[in-house]
């Protein structure tokens, strides 16, 4: 594996795919500054009556930065819902640049970028096609919420960068890699879970729907286990256990899964009205108010220099279009190879967004929007190659001016020209708003 590592870094291909990436990296740092604290750090560990305010936080990082201030400098367990990966990487991102946004935000975009770019390389290894392979990276790139989730010292960033590593890795037949980074990943965020549910599906459908003996599915059940699932497993625990033996929060990992497991099942609601639920995510956001995560408003005259939305994408709704496209691939052909992109995602949504689905609906577990960047990198990335295969290269297209013009509307930091422009069209700042 070493010297094939070392065969990628020195292609052109890979020097293409990195084009995207780093745009993104610069733009996004640019944005670093934009939310800035006006109290000292100290003062913004424990909630005054004000809340945070002043503080300078973006959305969740209010749960995260005063936690990673309280295990850096008081070393005692906190934040313990959890897993711990994410939060020690914030860490370090404020030992190198201090504890301020540029140490808060700055790995977490770095990670994004990664994100990027192993959408690229995946894309590639599925299609041999450069130009799909950068087209799967903008449309991840003008992603709205997942441009804006890239730069918050949140958990989101590592645990997708190690998620897309952990489909590239098994794409490639680098099973025990590929559970080794599904491990980082479920140490980042415990969402990450039904990552291991989506390859076990992926897994298993190639005998189902190449209609193998039943003896090959078990087979194939038992191969994902043993080479990825096992190893993963093993990773989360041995991260847990090194957490709990510093921290002393808990006698033993399996204590901490525990707890885990029993809080994100307590987190139910009452009235699903109040709740970003899953089918809401791919429609457009016509009933349904964009999630506010950071917007300042100057009054009058209700203008927002800042606005950090979450908000669907035209990419998130194409699943109404890419996913009739591959059933009715798999349907015409009796047999399929490994790997298989329209397996890859109706597995990864069938096993993915299925669980939100029932989570939400059935268990009423709170929902948000931003869970859907669980698999909206994935569709960025098979969505061109179902689209090129089917002969629908224009509609292709027009996701791409869509994706695109949306990017362009929400963007967070807008000029005035673009503004101006914006309010001669009648359209204000952002539709809906």
């Amino acid at each position: 594996m070493y010297r094939n590592v070392l065969k990628i870094f020195r292609e052109k291909t890979f020097i293409t795919l990195m084009i995207i990436p780093l745009v993104f990296l610069v733009l996004r740092l640019s944005l670093v500054p934009v939310a800035w604290p006006e109290k000292p750090p100290m003062d913004c560990i424990y909630q005054d009556d004000k809340g945070y305010e002043g503080c300078g936080f973006i959305f969740d990082e209010a749960h995260y930065i005063p936690a990673v201030r309280i295990m850096k400098t008081l070393n005692q367990p906190v934040n313990l819902e959890h897993p711990p990966l994410s939060k020690w990487i914030i860490m370090l991102g404020m030992s190198l640049f201090g504890d301020n946004p540029w140490g808060w935000r700055s790995l977490n975009v770095l990670f994004s970028t990664i994100t990027l770019l192993i959408v690229g390389l995946l894309v590639f290894e599925l299609s041999k096609n450069v130009k799909l392979s950068l087209i799967a990276q903008s449309l991840t790139f003008m992603d709205v919420t997942f441009f804006n989730i890239s730069g918050f010292a949140i958990l989101d960033p590592p645990a997708l960068a190690f998620m897309m590593l952990t489909l590239y890795l098994y794409v490639k037949g680098y099973r025990l890699f590929s559970g080794i980074s599904l491990g980082l990943s479920m140490l980042s965020k415990s969402s990450m879970i039904l990552v291991a549910l989506s390859l076990i599906t992926i897994e298993i459908a190639y005998p189902i729907v190449n209609k193998k003996t039943i003896e090959e599915f078990i087979n194939s059940f038992r191969r994902v286990v043993r080479t990825i699932i096992i190893p993963a497993i093993i990773v989360l625990l041995v991260g847990l256990g090194v957490y709990d033996a510093v921290s002393g929060a808990f006698p033993t990992p399996i204590h901490h899964l525990d707890f885990i497991f029993r809080y994100h099942s307590s987190l139910v609601f009452q009235d699903p009205a109040v709740v970003e639920m899953p089918l809401s995510w791919i429609i457009p956001p016509i009933t349904r108010h964009p999630s506010a995560y950071y917007v300042v408003t100057v009054t009058p005259p209700g203008w927002h220099p800042v606005a950090f939305w979450g908000v669907s994408s035209p990419l998130w709704w194409s699943i109404w279009i890419i996913v009739p496209l591959a059933y009715v691939f798999l349907k015409d052909n009796r047999s399929v190879g490994n790997p298989c992109p329209e397996i890859i995602l109706l597995g990864w949504i069938i096993a993915t967004y299925g669980s939100f689905i029932l989570l939400g609906y059935i268990y009423h577990r709170w929902m948000y929007l931003f869970y859907f960047l669980q698999i909206s990198p994935i569709i960025a990335s098979i969505a061109p190659i179902i689209f090129e295969k089917n002969g629908y290269s224009l509609l292709l297209k027009v996701l791409i001016v869509l994706q695109a013009l949306w990017f362009i509307m929400w963007f967070p930091v807008k000029p005035d020209w673009l503004l101006e422009l914006m309010l001669n069209l009648g359209l204000g700042e952002v539709p809906w708003i």
